[in-house]
Order: C-alpha cells, then sequence, then structure tokens
C-alpha cells in the first residue's frame, strides 16, 4: 500500500493579503513555515511527494513557492487538475487528505491514523478533534413549547462529549472512486460528504490533546506563541536581549526596539524607531514601518506595516498601503478569547477529569490505603464461610448469577464494576424507569421501600447489610476504599459538577459520611448527600475514616441511627458554616429554582 498526500491549502478571512501571504500553507510558524512542518511530519509515513490543493484566489507565483519549498509537488487549481493527479494512481493505494486548518495541539502524527487504517484498509479514517471545555463540562438547556424549563443535559469530557471541533486528516482507499466525478473537495467535510455519497463506510480516531483552528486569527496566534516560547527557552542567553533569526537578510534599524521573545524570519525589515514587543513572528520580507507598534502579532510574509501604526493581537497579513484598522474594525481582544490563547496545553490522559485533583497529604494517604488492603484481605479471609453460605442461598432462591456487577465511577472518573451479591430478579434494572414514579428520593438515585424486584433473600441481605460485603474484593484491588463517598454511577454523579469533581477526587467507600450522618430519608435527602461528600473531602484524614468506621458500627450502617456531623468533624453544625459548600451548592439550588 503506498501512501499519496494531498494537503488542502485555504485562505480563512484573517489572510487578507495577496502573494505568499494569502496561503495558509506559507504562513509563519515559530521559526519555520506551515507547510514545511506538515511536510516533516508526513515523512514519517510516506515519502511520495503531495498533492496540493491551492485556494480559490491564490497568486500566479503559487506554484513557484511550493516547488521551492516540497520539490516534486503538485499543485491542483481546478477540479480537472486534480482528478488527472489522482486517478492516475493504483486502486491499491491511499490518500491521505490533511486539512492544516486543524492543527493538533502535541504536533502532527499520522502514523496511528495509519495503523488504523492498515488493519482496516477498505474503510476510511477521519481524524477528528473534540472541543475543549471549561472544568470540562458543558451545560443545555431544554424547553418545551410554552416556553418552560423541561431538563437541564450536562455533558462530561471523555464521558458524555460528542462536539467535535475539527478534521485534522482523512485518509481513504483510492478504490473508493473519489475521484470518478471530477469533483474538487476543499475541504475534510466535503470529502466526507462524497464518501457517504459513493457508500464509502468511515470510522472516526479521536486526535488527543486536542486542536487548535488555524481557521480563526485567535488559533494561529496561540500556536505561533506557543512555539515562540519554546524557541526562546532553548536559548542560553537572555531571552530578552535578542531577537531570535532565522536564516539571513535581515535588516533592522539601530534605533528599532526589539523586545523578546521575537522571532524574525529572512529578509525581513524593521525599520526606524520601530517598537517590537514579544511574543511576536515577523515573516519573511516583511517590513515594520518606521515608528509603528507591533505587540504579541504575526507578520506575514511580504507584509507591510505601515509607518507609525498600532499592531496588537493580531495575524497581520497586509501587504499594500492599507491604513491599519480602527478600533471599530478590530476592538481589543476580550479575556476570553486572551484566555484560549494562553492555555493553550497538552492533554496527558483522556480518562482522568481534570477537575479530580489528589486531596489529602501523602501520609494520610498512604495510612489509607495500608487499612484498606489489611482490613480488606483479613475480612475476605474470615468472612469466606458467610460469602459461600449466602451464594448458596442467591442460587437456590432465583435464577442468574450470584455476584451483580454495576459499573461504577471511581477516583479520577475511572469505571469500574462494584460488585454485591445479587439481591434482584435477573433484569430488574430494566424494569427500573417503569418504577421511576413510585421514587421516594429527590435526587438522580433510586428508592422504594417495598421494591417489587428484590427478592426475598435480597431483602434479608440488604436489611443485614452484608449484600455488599463482595465490595472488599474491590477494596483489596485499589477500586474502592473502607470510606469515601457512595460509589455512583455516571448516571447519578452528573447532576451537579462541582460535586463530581470533589468525589471523583478520592476513592468510593463502602461506608461514608453520609451514610452514618444522614437523617432525611423520608424527605428524600440529595442535599444531605452533596453536603457530607463535599465535607468528607474538604476534611480528609486518616483520623476521620477510624471516626466513620466506628459510627458505622455504632449505628449499622445507618440503619438503627445516625451521628452528628460536628462528631465526626469538630466545629462543624451543618450546611451554613461551610461556606465552602454553600458556594458549591449555590448553582444547583438556582437552577432548581430556575427548574
Amino acid at each position: 500500500m503506498r501512501i499519496w498526500p494531498v494537503i488542502l491549502d485555504s485562505q480563512p478571512s484573517y489572510l487578507q493579503g495577496r502573494g505568499r501571504s494569502g496561503s495558509l500553507l506559507l504562513a509563519p510558524l515559530g521559526t519555520s513555515i506551515l507547510l514545511r512542518e506538515l511536510l516533516a511530519a508526513l515523512r514519517s509515513v510516506t515519502d511520495n511527494p503531495p498533492l496540493v490543493v491551492a485556494p480559490h484566489d491564490a497568486d500566479s507565483q503559487y506554484e513557484e513557492w511550493i516547488e521551492a519549498l516540497a520539490p516534486g509537488a503538485v499543485v491542483a487549481r481546478t477540479a480537472a487538475q486534480f482528478s488527472d493527479s489522482v486517478i492516475s494512481h493504483e486502486l491499491s493505494d491511499t490518500l491521505l487528505f490533511v486539512d492544516p486548518r486543524c492543527m493538533p495541539a502535541q504536533g502532527y502524527r499520522f502514523a496511528p491514523l495509519v495503523r488504523h487504517h492498515s488493519a482496516e484498509p477498505r474503510v476510511s479514517h477521519h481524524l477528528v478533534a473534540f472541543e475543549r471545555a471549561h472544568d470540562g463540562t458543558k451545560e443545555r438547556v431544554c424547553f418545551d413549547a410554552a416556553g418552560q424549563v423541561r431538563a437541564i443535559q450536562r455533558h462530561y469530557e471523555h464521558a458524555t462529549w460528542p462536539f467535535i471541533s475539527g478534521t485534522a486528516a482523512t485518509i481513504v482507499p483510492c478504490a473508493c472512486g473519489e475521484a470518478a466525478d471530477g469533483a474538487i473537495p476543499r475541504t475534510l467535510g466535503e470529502l466526507r460528504d462524497m464518501l457517504n455519497r459513493y457508500g464509502v463506510p468511515s470510522r472516526d480516531v479521536p486526535l488527543e490533546g486536542g486542536a487548535l483552528d488555524l481557521g480563526e486569527e485567535r488559533g494561529i496566534l496561540a500556536v505561533n506563541e506557543q512555539l515562540i516560547l519554546e524557541a526562546a527557552s532553548l536559548r542560553e542567553d537572555d531571552m530578552l536581549a535578542a531577537p531570535v533569526f532565522v536564516g539571513r537578510g535581515h535588516a533592522i534599524h539601530a534605533t528599532a526596539r526589539v523586545m523578546g521573545p521575537v522571532i524574525v524570519h529572512p529578509d525581513a525589515w524593521i525599520d526606524a524607531n520601530a517598537t517590537v514587543l514579544g511574543p511576536a513572528v515577523i515573516g519573511g520580507g516583511a517590513r515594520i514601518g518606521s515608528g509603528a507598534v507591533v505587540a504579541h502579532t504575526i507578520i506575514g510574509p511580504d507584509c507591510i506595516v505601515p509607518p507609525n501604526a498600532v499592531v496588537r493581537d493580531r495575524a497581520w497579513f497586509r501587504t499594500g498601503g492599507e491604513q491599519p484598522p480602527t478600533t471599530l474594525e478590530h476592538p481589543a481582544m476580550s479575556f476570553s478569547e486572551r484566555l484560549a490563547r494562553v492555555s493553550v496545553d497538552a492533554q496527558t490522559d483522556v480518562q482522568v477529569p481534570q477537575a479530580a485533583a489528589d486531596v489529602g497529604t501523602p501520609v494520610n494517604r498512604a495510612l489509607k490505603r495500608a487499612l484498606d488492603i489489611s482490613a480488606a484481605a483479613v475480612g475476605l479471609l474470615l468472612l469466606f464461610p458467610m460469602l459461600l453460605v449466602i451464594g448458596i442461598a442467591v442460587w437456590l432462591e432465583s435464577r442468574g448469577p450470584i455476584f451483580y456487577g454495576d459499573e461504577r465511577e471511581g477516583r479520577r472518573g475511572r469505571v469500574f464494576k462494584c460488585w454485591k451479591f445479587r439481591t434482584m430478579f435477573t433484569g430488574a434494572h430494566l424494569a427500573q424507569r417503569l418504577l421511576k414514579g413510585q421514587d421516594q428520593t429527590d435526587g438522580p438515585h433510586f428508592k422504594m421501600d417495598r421494591d417489587p424486584r428484590v427478592t426475598r433473600v435480597g431483602r434479608v441481605l440488604r436489611a443485614l447489610n452484608v449484600d455488599e460485603i463482595p465490595q472488599l474484593f474491590n477494596v483489596l484491588v485499589g477500586e474502592m476504599s473502607l470510606v469515601g463517598p457512595r460509589p455512583s454511577p455516571f448516571r447519578e454523579n452528573q447532576v451537579c459538577v462541582p460535586w463530581r469533581a470533589a468525589r471523583l477526587s478520592v476513592r468510593p467507600g463502602i461506608t461514608g459520611f453520609w451514610q452514618v450522618c444522614r437523617h432525611n430519608r423520608s424527605a428524600g435527602d440529595f442535599h444531605q448527600w452533596i453536603e457530607y461528600d463535599l465535607l468528607y473531602v474538604q476534611h480528609l484524614r486518616f483520623a476521620l475514616d477510624l471516626k466513620i468506621l466506628a459510627a458505622t458500627l455504632l449505628t449499622l450502617g445507618g440503619k438503627i441511627t445516625h451521628v452528628p456531623s460536628s462528631w465526626l468533624v469538630e466545629g462543624d453544625a451543618g450546611l451554613t458554616e461551610q461556606p465552602v459548600v454553600e458556594e458549591l451548592l449555590r448553582p444547583l439550588q438556582e437552577t432548581e429554582r430556575v427548574a
């Protein structure tokens, strides 16, 4: 299988110039040019020269510029030229389309996409980037026809996140007939529509770390600022002392002031009394007029900044005598736009919500884990005869497995199977939706006094609190702890964002603050559940675990009575004296009032 790269060049709205400045591929990217970065990444999967699809208004010298950077490359301006180039390949070959507008935050890496395609060569594969969200969540409010709130949906990254921000690359077999009708795709979205019309199946390959949209001005500013700082950090001297020069032919007047980090490309001119404040990139052949001020800006190749002009927070691609934009034409960048630029970072672990950080001191965590391992191991050994008897009873009463494992979210959002003795008839979870009208809780969990799904043996096991003894195995392998928040599935954890982040920062427990302190069962105690989970995380100590274990024995797991929270956390008299907890709960309470 031979791979033939196809690069879809474009001219986003901020590329307002002519000549080299009218091509995204020729835009400066740190100490290099975007096309050079793409070619270096493509060489890891193929040595074949690329086919470059030119922008609609490409300059007459476009082919010369591309050939100088990519010898052997073919430029297609029309659909006929594109079709002639593609149709000459063998049917066993593969086309690798790349759209430089979607740039991976961790750099271009095409090898994973090629591996997926090698495993399924008859299927097209798309390297897609998912949107990034503040605190990893996004909310949607659903209304009915009368304008009343019908539901509030909370989407979480890595769990229920369907929002795709762009497609960086698509690999398709030549045999799919993509060039049969002579059409030329200008974007990977158009290519995807074409493949759907041809009936070509496709697979999405997630792009780890997110991506930047170079089709927007703030996207190319963000990636250049990141590359500028990286280039400056490699210097042994002070990065403010002098700019980073690329190539030769620079001309900087003695009265000009350049304060780094600034990257200056070949043949760039900075005239008298001009000021350049970094991070900034001055493209090849660009000229900054006398007295001009350039700050936090990218100047495109061959572009001109007029004398005495002030250009800041811009991607400047003007080549003629245009006047600088007024405040109304280009207002100052908002705080959120600046934040989007400076917060570009690599996402290292897609399974871990960023809000769920470790809590507690290392000593407390070590003591807690040592107690978990020793207690779980001893408990499983001593209780093995009881486990055997219970297992036989469950098996004799109703058909089905002895143990039931429900998927729950553990520390850092990792999903695990939480084991317990089966106390319901097989398939009982399917009937929960039908019984929702008899739910006696005020939260996302479900509970009713005489649940018809519970077996006779199950009622006894639940009354004695022994149905959860198999969770000692979860404790032993590190999925749970003896003490912690109640292990809950995703559908329950999505109700309150701060609560979810707090409870996923620790391992869930067999017993916990809520089990021994809850005292409002008849009215529904979801707000108490939130309060006690947050109090536990806020006051996490090994001594608190010991108190909760003692309270569990005294109250039989909260079955016969409860203990006041002030006994567990000294000085606590409830929610009103916990400003941190109250602040976290306020968004949820406001949402309920609106609903």
